[in-house]
C-alpha cells in the first residue's frame, strides 16, 4: 500500500508572526524508541520531543528513513510511501528538518559561518490519522513550529529577524505602508540591520546576519560587535520611520540602550507606538499596556470593538464581526521588568455600565479590582538557559505543573526580575502576548431557569428576554508598592459579555424529554408527537415547534435526514431580531409520501458568542418520529 503524507510547516517568529518553512529538506524516519513509549511521545509536548541532532547523529539514525521532501514556498510538503518496499504498515513516524546549507528565509545572505556543520531538528513524533483512499492511505498534518523552537532553529542558522507591529498612539490604529529601517547602535558606526514596509495590519518582518551588526572600521576583514564582548551578545536597535522614501521620525540612538533594546535576541518581537506629533524619543523605559482581546483573533481594545453594541467589529474576516464575548479572555499586551528604574507590577480593574454609549467611570472606586480568583492560568514569559542543551520554562500567574509561579502583593501582579528565577534562567517577558486570562464567567453569570417551557412558546413566559452586560477593563502599573506611580496603562472600551446559563431547557421533544443547561435556548418538538405521545407514529402531517433564545443569537434553523429528501421546512420567524425565534414550521413536502421509516427533525442555533480565539460552536436540539 502507498502511503501519502501531506501537509504545511510554519515558523512563529513571534507569537503574532509566522513565516512558512520554505525550500527545505523535511525527512521521515520510523519511530526508533520502545513501541510503548510511543504514544507517551505522540501526548509529549513539543519541546520534549524537539531534538537537534549533528552529522553523527544523522548517519546512526539513516537507517530509519522513510522518505525524504522538500517543501515548496509556502511550505507545503508531501511524501509518498511505499509500504511494502519500506515495511511500513502506517505507524508512528518522526518529522526532521535537515539543513545541510542555509536556507533563505527573508535574509537573502545564505553564506555559512565558518564554524557551520549540518545538522537536523527532529520537530515531532506523530500517528498519522490515516484515511483509506483508492490509491492507499492518506493523511494531513499541518504544524507550527513553537516561537522558542523555532528561533533557536534560526539561531543556529545565524538568522535573525526582527518583527513588529507599528501603531498610531492616539487612535491605536495600525499604520499600513511604513518603511521601518533597524538600526544597530555601535560605538565605532551604527549598522543599518535591514528595511522593511508595514502590511495593511501595520505588520513588518526584517531579516539579517550577525556580520551586519558585528561590522568594524576593518571591516568586512575583522566583524566583531564593538567593544568586543563574549559570544551570544545581540545588537542594540533603535528604529527609522519614512513613508513615501521621506523620513519624519527617527528614535534617538540612545534608545537603543535602554533594557527592552539592549543586546536582543536573534527573534525580536516589538511594538511601535508613533504620534502624529513625535517628541523625537523622550529617553524613557519601554512602555508597558494593554491593548487587545484574545491570542488567535487579537481584538483591538478600543478599535475592534463597536461603541454602539460593545460586540466586536473592524476585522477584515467578516465573521470575526458582531460578536460578545464569553468565557476565559486573553488580555494581551506587554510587560517589562521595570517602570522608572524600579521593579514593576501591575493589575486589572473593570467597570460595568448600562450601555456601550454610556461614559467611563471617574470616581474613586467606581472600577472594581480582577483579583487572582478571577485570573485562569497565564503564562506571561518563560525562563531559558544553555546547559548546555537549550532548556526553557513558562512563567505563569496561577502556575500549574512545572510552570514557574508569578507572585501577588494583593491584586496586584509581581513582575519577575531578572536574576530571580530558579535554576539560573534568563528571563523573557511577553512583549506581545498575554497579560492575564480572565475568567469573564466572574464578572457577569448570572443562571436563567426555563423549567416550564413549552417548545414553540416564547421563552418570555418563563423570563424576560436575557441582555448582554458590559465591562470595560484597564490595566494599572506602578512602581512595587509605590501608590504615588500608579498609572493607566490601557483601557478597553466597554465589552458586551454573556455568560448566563439557561437552566432546565427542554430538550428532545415528546420523544425522548430531558433537559440541558446551555449558554443559550434550542429547543423543537413535533406537534403530532406532543398531543398523541412520543412513541406515536406520524402519518399525513408534521409541524416543527421550536424555539431559540440568546440575546447574540445568530442564524437559526430546522433540518431532517432519513431516507428521500431532500426535507424541508417553512422558513424559521425571529421574533425579536437577534435574540429569539419561536413558532411553528410545517415540513414544505408531502408527508403522505414519506417512506415507512425513522426520521430526525434538528433545530440549530447559532451563538454569536467569542472568546478572541475562536466563535462558540452552537447549540442544537433534535426530535425523532417513525413515519
Amino acid at each position: 500500500m502507498k502511503y501519502t503524507l501531506k501537509g504545511n510547516l510554519i515558523g512563529a517568529n513571534c507569537d503574532d508572526h509566522f513565516m512558512p518553512v520554505s525550500n527545505t529538506v523535511v525527512r521521515l524516519y520510523r519511530y526508533r524508541g520502545k513501541p510503548n513509549e510511543a504514544m507517551m511521545q505522540i501526548n509529549a509536548q513539543a519541546k520534549e520531543t524537539f531534538q537537534l541532532s549533528d552529522e553523527k547523529q544523522i548517519k546512526e539514525k539513516a537507517k530509519f528513513l522513510l522518505e525524504e521532501t522538500t517543501t515548496d514556498t509556502s511550505g507545503n510538503y508531501s511524501f509518498v510511501i511505499d509500504g511494502e518496499k519500506s515495511n511500513y504498515q502506517g505507524e508512528v513516524v518522526e518529522i526532521d528538518l535537515h539543513y545541510s546549507k542555509i536556507p533563505d528565509y527573508g535574509q537573502k545572505d545564505t553564506k555559512a559561518k565558518k564554524n557551520f556543520k549540518p545538522f537536523q531538528a527532529t520537530i515531532n513524533v506523530l500517528q498519522p490519522k490515516w484515511r483509506e483512499t483508492n490509491t492507499g492511505a492518506e493523511a494531513q498534518w499541518n504544524y507550527r513550529i513553537s516561537h522558542k523552537l523555532w528561533c533557536y532553529i534560526l539561531a543556529q542558522l545565524d538568522i535573525w529577524v526582527i518583527c513588529g507591529i507599528v501603531m498610531n498612539c492616539e487612535l491605536q490604529q495600525a499604520l499600513a505602508g511604513i518603511e521601518v529601517t533597524a538600526m544597530d547602535d555601535d560605538v565605532v558606526s551604527d549598522d543599518k540591520l535591514g528595511v522593511a514596509s508595514t502590511d495593511a495590519q501595520g505588520r513588518f518582518c526584517i531579516y539579517y546576519r550577525s556580520k551586519d551588526f558585528k561590522k568594524t572600521f576593518l571591516s568586512p576583514i575583522i566583524n566583531v560587535e564593538t567593544p568586543l564582548f563574549p559570544w551570544g551578545n545581540g545588537p542594540d536597535i533603535y528604529f527609522k520611520f519614512a513613508y513615501g522614501g521621506s523620513t519624519f521620525f527617527e528614535e534617538p540612538p540612545s534608545r537603543a540602550r535602554q533594557a527592552d533594546r539592549e543586546n536582543v535576541s536573534n527573534c525580536f518581537c516589538v511594538r511601535i507606538c508613533l504620534k502624529e506629533q513625535p517628541n523625537n524619543g523622550n529617553g524613557k523605559e519601554p512602555v508597558s499596556y494593554f491593548f487587545a482581546i484574545g491570542e488567535a483573533r487579537r481584538y483591538n481594545s478600543i478599535l475592534n470593538i463597536n461603541p454602539s453594541t460593545g460586540r466586536t467589529s473592524g476585522k477584515p474576516i467578516s465573521a470575526w464581526n458582531d460578536l460578545a464575548f464569553y468565557k476565559n479572555l486573553a488580555l494581551i499586551g506587554a510587560i517589562t521588568e521595570k517602570l522608572n528604574g524600579q521593579p514593576m507590577e501591575y493589575k486589572f480593574q473593570y467597570a460595568e455600565v448600562l450601555h456601550p454609549t454610556d461614559p467611563l467611570p471617574t470616581a474613586i472606586g467606581s472600577w472594581t479590582d480582577v483579583i487572582p480568583t478571577q485570573i485562569a492560568n497565564t503564562v506571561i514569559g518563560y525562563g531559558w538557559k544553555f546547559s548546555p542543551g537549550f532548556e526553557y520554562e513558562d512563567i505563569a500567574i496561577n502556575a500549574i505543573g512545572t510552570q514557574i509561579p508569578v507572585a501577588f502583593d494583593g491584586n496586584w501582579i509581581k513582575v519577575p526580575q531578572a536574576g530571580s528565577l530558579p535554576m539560573s534562567y534568563n528571563l523573557v517577558l511577553n512583549n506581545n502576548g498575554p497579560l492575564i486570562r480572565l475568567i469573564s464567567e466572574s464578572l457577569a453569570n448570572t443562571p436563567v431557569n426555563m423549567a416550564g417551557l413549552v417548545a414553540g412558546n416564547s421563552t418570555t413566559t418563563i423570563n424576560p428576554l436575557q441582555k448582554n452586560r458590559y465591562f470595560s477593563l484597564r490595566m494599572i502599573k506602578r512602581q512595587a508598592g509605590n501608590t504615588a506611580t500608579e498609572v493607566v496603562a490601557g483601557v478597553s472600551r466597554p465589552l458586551a459579555i454573556f455568560n448566563s446559563l439557561y437552566q432546565n431547557v427542554p430538550q428532545n421533544g415528546s420523544w425522548l424529554p430531558s433537559v440541558s443547561n446551555e449558554l443559550g435556548v434550542a429547543s423543537i418538538d413535533l406537534a403530532e408527537l406532543a398531543t398523541s405521545g412520543g412513541c406515536s407514529t406520524i402519518s399525513n402531517t408534521l409541524t416543527a415547534k421550536y424555539t431559540a433564545a440568546n440575546p447574540n443569537l445568530g442564524q437559526v434553523s430546522i433540518s431532517m435526514t432519513g431516507v428521500g429528501g431532500p426535507h424541508s421546512f417553512d422558513p424559521v420567524v425571529y421574533t425579536t431580531a437577534g435574540e429569539e425565534a419561536h413558532g411553528t414550521a410545517s415540513y414544505a413536502g408531502v408527508v403522505m409520501d414519506l417512506p415507512n421509516c425513522s426520521f430526525e427533525v434538528r433545530l440549530d442555533a447559532e451563538l454569536r458568542l467569542t472568546n478572541g480565539e475562536s466563535q462558540h460552536q452552537g447549540i442544537h436540539d433534535r426530535v425523532l418520529f417513525c413515519k
